[in-house]
């Protein structure tokens, strides 16, 4: 079985991954699957993005951050990049046994609901979002309202959701709700 979880950055996504990782499910990372990307695409990305991105060999992604957050263009310039390679990895990694959850802000857009039984969107309301993003990644108020608008509201794209899951409220309840479609999909 496959899971899909998607919702809008800070929406609680890694929180729900855990939970169905706590179940016995593998989970698949596509945030960490992008880190390989860069790595693997590093040539190109530096090729378009600059020199001034690295940190020795390596793409420092706070350089390249502000970048593609800031600009909605270089944005979809670097995802015409790694994208490919990452949906290739994602569907790769789909394939070994067993059940996996993939958490990705971008299911929908990158086509990979396609690869899932079951998609699930945790949804937070903008606010609750900042705020999370602020104290989890210490961003200032500006960069983290760069990354909630640079996203596709998940609510554009519920059509393709079998199941909404909302965490504005009360974080013990947000858990409960996710064992409960665990257990209802066991």
């Amino acid at each position: 079985m496959v899971i899909g979880i998607t919702g809008n950055y800070c929406s609680g996504k890694n929180v729900a991954c855990a939970l169905f990782g706590e179940a016995g499910f593998r989970i698949i990372d596509v945030d960490s699957v992008g880190h390989e990307a860069l790595e693997a695409r590093r040539d190109e990305v530096v090729r378009v993005f600059g020199k001034e991105i690295l940190d020795g060999e390596t793409v420092d992604r706070r350089k390249l951050s502000p970048i593609v957050f800031g600009n909605a263009e270089k944005r979809k310039e670097l995802e015409r990049i790694v994208h490919p390679w990452m949906i290739r990895q994602v569907r790769r990694l789909t394939c070994e046994s067993g059940d996996h959850v993939i958490n990705a802000a971008l299911l929908v857009e990158m086509c990979l609901f396609t690869l899932c039984d079951v998609v699930i969107a945790v949804l937070a309301d903008e606010e609750t979002a900042v705020e999370r993003a602020v104290q989890r990644d210490g961003l200032s108020r500006k960069e983290a309202l760069q990354r909630v608008h640079s996203q596709i509201p998940t609510k554009e794209n519920l059509h393709f959701v079998d199941k909404v899951i909302d965490n504005n409220g009360d974080f013990e309840n947000f858990k409960q709700s996710i064992r409960s479609v665990i257990a209802n999909l066991r």
